[in-house]
């Protein structure tokens, strides 16, 4: 959907996305037989697969939504951490400011 991203379906049972490069981006597990088909929703946040096992399974693949829930899991230790580097702490839109060290029982 975004030009970017291929999905494929397998015999090991996953769905794997790839970039177009051929990083590995995300394996979805959960069918019991071979992945047989795998097509993306026109808004490309969903991922349709269908299966050997006589099933189709739909998969959650709204980058935003992921990225969003991924940044508030980590926002305390970006934060906090003074050994974060500079772009990790961008990524999640957190602004550059001084780390404070905590104190210590000096």
């Amino acid at each position: 959907p975004d030009g970017k991203t291929i999905a494929s379906g397998s015999y090991d049972k996953t769905i794997k996305l790839w970039s177009t490069d051929g990083r590995l981006l995300q394996t979805f597990k959960g069918h019991e037989s071979s992945v047989w088909s795998v097509s993306f929703s026109p808004d490309g946040k969903t991922i349709a697969s269908g299966s050997y096992d006589k099933t189709i399974k739909l998969w959650n693949w709204d980058v935003d939504r992921l990225m969003a829930l991924g940044c508030d899991w980590v926002h305390d230790y970006l934060m906090t951490n003074p050994d974060v580097r500079e772009d990790d702490r961008k990524m999640c839109g957190i602004s550059s400011k001084k780390i404070e060290q905590p104190k210590t029982g000096d």
